[in-house]
């Protein structure tokens, strides 16, 4: 049975990210209890194509070759007027401005080409309490005409729950004995050149007079660009297309700065962390098989 709180839109086109970007700026009124329930929505746009032009934007933006398939962070991108569209229609209960984004694992099941026409779904898994608060699951899939899943991202975001000592810092991993480094500079600009081919045109990430107003000294990188630059990176030491992309959220990149992006390789891929240049604070971990 469909209610409110079990919805399947199917659209017939992406929609649009300003209208979506005004409701999110209104959500901010929302209040929430102590319980909070999720609705069980879906959205899904059949027969997805991949525009080149924009795909080669994403690649000069994120630092990555582009070749005959489509880097494994892009179908996340593209996907961002999706979510937008889900967590701000009326009847979500939190404010879309409050969630952090503090988890990402992408699979697929092989490379997907450019000239590829496929299904885009986004719905709503689940909640949980946890310590710091309640975090959420996004499952963002693509399928093929006969309804094969061949790729999944999970994006887990965080309604923080207020608290007096606000939280621990992540400590800096230890660096196994056969770590590589590799240098990584994020421009002034670039939160606003990440915007242009991804639509996420949260304030925070666009210029420092508008970081401030969220507590922000300056802006800070989008989290999946610094995730697409960690890839186009360090896919090259992978036999084969990557399968899986697992990464945490640590604490922000910011803007313009300067990174150190420490790598191992592994019996079966490449664990790494993002630290900053001196090596104190660590942006970001995962690894990539």
């Amino acid at each position: 049975m469909t209610t409110e709180q079990t919805r399947v839109f199917e659209l017939p086109a992406m929609p649009a990210v300003l209208p979506s970007f005004a409701r999110a700026a209104l959500s901010a009124t929302r209040r929430t209890g102590p319980k909070v329930a999720i609705p069980d929505w879906s959205a899904k746009l059949a027969r997805l194509s991949f525009d080149r032009k924009h795909l080669a934007d994403y690649c000069r933006v994120c630092g990555i070759a582009p070749g005959a398939t489509i880097p494994m962070l892009y179908p996340q991108a593209l996907a961002t007027p999706l979510f937008l569209h889900l967590m701000t229609r009326p009847g979500f209960p939190l404010p879309l401005m409050g969630l952090v984004h503090v988890r990402n694992l992408v699979e697929q099941e092989r490379a997907i080409g450019v000239d590829e026409t496929l299904d885009l779904g986004i719905r709503l898994a689940g909640s949980r309490e946890v310590r710091s608060g309640l975090e959420i699951d996004l499952v963002i899939e693509l399928a093929d005409a006969e309804a094969n899943v061949v790729w999944r991202a999970t994006m887990t975001v965080l309604k923080r729950r207020a608290s007096r000592d606000g939280g621990g810092k992540a400590p800096v991993p230890e660096a196994a004995p056969l770590a590589k480094y590799l240098r990584i500079d994020a421009p002034e600009d670039t939160g606003r050149r990440y915007a242009a081919v991804s639509q996420d045109f949260n304030p925070i990430h666009l210029y420092a007079g508008t970081a401030k107003l969220f507590g922000f000294p300056r802006a800070i990188a989008h989290g999946l660009w610094s995730a697409a630059r960690v890839l186009g990176l360090l896919e090259a030491g992978l036999v084969g297309a990557p399968r899986r992309y697992e990464i945490q959220f640590r604490q922000p990149l910011l803007l313009p700065g300067r990174a150190a992006l420490r790598h191992v390789e592994t019996g079966n891929g490449i664990d790494f962390a993002l630290l900053d240049a001196r090596g104190a604070k660590v942006h970001l971990t995962g690894s990539l098989r």
